[in-house]
């Protein structure tokens, strides 16, 4: 132990351990993110109770797991009262046995079995020596490193008493004065009652106070090098994530599943950023005028709810370019066949003005084709761009150019491109434009209609030509994470250049993609930096709009992705954790914003079509 004299120095000293230092400077020493911790931290709680004691908390990957023991006859039963004790529920049968099973099989794998003793601890600490004995090639204790801690705790026997027993049975205390440095080496973990420092249901937080008790009693503990854990703490998220907070060691509960997944999915549901960008702010002087709209820019954020946008909010200390945007509603993203709407009823909604059938492209209920916003731009003289970071046969870009009841027909959807009045596309899936049909490939037709075909980005960038069919490779629309860079922003800013001297200006379509990869995931980092790269690209279309005058954006969604809950986080230091509650879509109303002349009439909360009304009647 840190800062003790040599045992030969200290047969009569005991140790006095001052809390007050600690307790004074916990409060700021708190910090909002939390450390690495693995399922391997987790503790089941009188893992007895379980239905399926040992193995459920095993399989999981438990770190630790609980049994409390009687001597019964010579032998160790496991049960939390006497009148539970059941002749076939022993500690050989529950634990020692599968133990031996497991460890036998699995040589990388580690546990800490923490027996606590009901009662007469002179007859169970025998019977437990006899009965572990099989387990004594993993044990593990200061000097001899191994696979498996023993650990008693309850009626465990008195400091001067500790150093009777092996070196491998260890013990657990619940104060940290009276021991010699011979008996501190006894302890195995000290572990205090929550209730003694704060009285907390887990839920909403801690106060100031609370957390510097809490700290000043962990800082105490590791400050003799030893691990803490609280028992009695409330069993939520909230507690786990308030108790990690403040650098516990061992994470008890009963709840052996939803602990484990919680604590297995940690790495993909926490994101702290260490880049923050600086954010556009608007000078709303044609914000809100009822006026001409010559260009306007529809931007979809795919499975962008509000949580996503107030996740990457806080990742970027506080700052959205489209929270900018001071005009806003809902819309209500239901299918005409399904309340959950797919990305393919959901984009023909808002291109064509019908709810439609769910992976129904461009076509009414009834298979109907629909025109859409890119028909109507067309025929108002405007010019048109189709800019994605997926497939241009995926639902939302396909929604502005094909009619198709079947979103996975993708050769059908390639096809119907040759007739598309988009000028500018900009996506993936060149192959799907490769196959044939009655002998040519939708890319030399276009290349028949004049249009340049493009597989390079840089080229795409650089071209002069007005009409372009660009289809990147995958490897160019990679995630964000992964190094895609900043596709989007150029790619808007290309647009936006080709176009801006139109004389009936343009419409563009252009969606950050991705956002929804990351919610299907269950990735919080996905999700934050895919709307990073997608709210840039707002800036400068809100840039754009300052600059014209005469421009109108519009931000929204298809549908919101993962059921995304924020459960903690930092704006300060860019910090989020996330909670997924599903790796699909949700029925959740999705947010609309809008900037520029018209945009009042995007407030309220409205259906998805009415996203489509409202902009067909400014395209003139």
């Amino acid at each position: 132990m840190p800062g003790f004299l040599h045992e030969d120095k200290m047969k009569n000293t005991t140790l006095t351990i001052g809390l007050t230092a600690l307790l004074l400077n916990a409060t700021t020493a708190a910090i909002a993110q939390i450390k690495t911790y693995t399922v391997a931290d987790a503790h089941s709680h009188n893992d007895y109770k379980n239905n399926i004691p040992f193995y459920r908390a095993y399989e999981k990957g438990f770190g630790s797991i609980e049994a409390d023991v009687y001597a019964v006859n010579g032998q160790l039963m496991v049960a939390h009262n006497k009148s539970e004790i059941s002749a076939s529920r022993s500690l050989k049968t529950l634990y020692i046995d599968p133990l031996i099973e497991k460890f036998n099989r699995d040589g990388q794998r580690n546990l800490r079995l923490l027996i606590e003793i009901k009662e007469d601890y002179k007859a169970v600490l025998p019977l437990i020596i006899k009965e572990l004995k099989p387990l004594e090639k993993y044990f593990s204790y200061p000097g001899h490193p191994g696979r498996l801690s023993i650990v008693m705790t309850g009626a465990v026997p008195p400091a001067a008493q500790l150093n009777n027993y092996p070196d491998w049975i260890l013990f657990d205390v619940d104060h940290l004065n009276g021991f010699t440095a011979a008996q501190w080496k006894k302890v195995g973990l000290v572990s205090f009652p929550f209730g003694k420092y704060v009285r907390w249901n887990g839920k909403g937080v801690l106060n100031a106070e609370e957390i510097g008790k809490v700290k000043g009693a962990i800082d105490s503990v590791h400050h003799t090098g030893k691990l803490v854990r609280f028992w009695e703490t409330p069993d939520t998220k909230s507690s786990w994530l308030a108790i990690m907070r403040l650098g516990v060691d061992i994470i008890g509960t009963d709840k052996i599943e939803e602990l484990g997944d919680f604590l297995n999915k940690k790495e993909k549901s926490e994101y702290t950023e260490l880049q923050p960008y600086s954010i556009y702010h608007p000078t709303y002087k044609s914000d809100g005028e009822v006026k001409k709209v010559k260009n306007i820019i529809l931007c979809i954020g795919d499975g962008m709810g509000l949580s996503q946008l107030y996740a990457t909010y806080s990742a970027n200390r506080g700052q959205l370019n489209i929270f900018q945007m001071l005009n806003a509603g809902f819309s209500v993203t239901y299918s005409a066949d399904a309340y959950i709407t797919d990305s393919a009823a959901g984009a023909t909604a808002f291109a064509s003005g019908q709810k439609t059938n769910d992976r129904a492209i461009g076509v009414d209920a009834a298979g109907k084709p629909l025109r859409s916003l890119a028909d109507y731009s067309a025929d108002a003289g405007k010019k048109i761009a189709d800019i994605v970071l997926c497939e241009l046969t995926d639902a939302t870009p396909a929604a502005f150019y094909a009619h198709e009841a079947e979103r996975s027909h993708a050769t059908a959807i390639a096809n119907q491109i040759v007739s598309s009045p988009v000028d500018l596309f900009l996506g993936s899936g060149y192959n799907d434009f490769t196959q044939q049909l009655n002998g040519q490939t939708p890319v030399d037709q276009m290349k028949q209609r004049g249009y340049t075909i493009i597989r390079n980005f840089d080229e795409f960038l650089n071209t002069p030509s007005t009409k372009v069919l660009a289809l990147m490779d995958d490897s160019v629309t990679r995630p964000k994470m992964q190094g895609r860079g900043n596709y989007l922003p150029l790619a808007f800013k290309k647009v936006t250049q080709t176009f801006k001297d139109a004389p009936k200006g343009f419409f563009m379509m252009i969606e950050g993609s991705q956002i929804d990869h990351g919610g299907h995931a269950n990735n919080l980092k996905q999700v934050i930096t895919e709307n990073t790269d997608f709210d840039r690209m707002v800036g400068d279309a809100l840039r754009f709009a300052d600059e014209d005058g005469e421009t109108l954006v519009i931000v929204t969604a298809d549908h919101e992705t993962g059921g995304l809950t924020l459960l903690d986080g930092n704006i300060g230091k860019g910090y989020v954790w996330g909670d997924f509650s599903t790796n699909d879509h949700t029925g959740t109303p999705v947010p609309v914003f809008a900037y520029g002349p018209h945009s009042l009439d995007f407030r309220g909360v409205f259906n998805n079509t009415e996203i489509f009304n409202k902009i067909r009647a400014l395209i003139k």
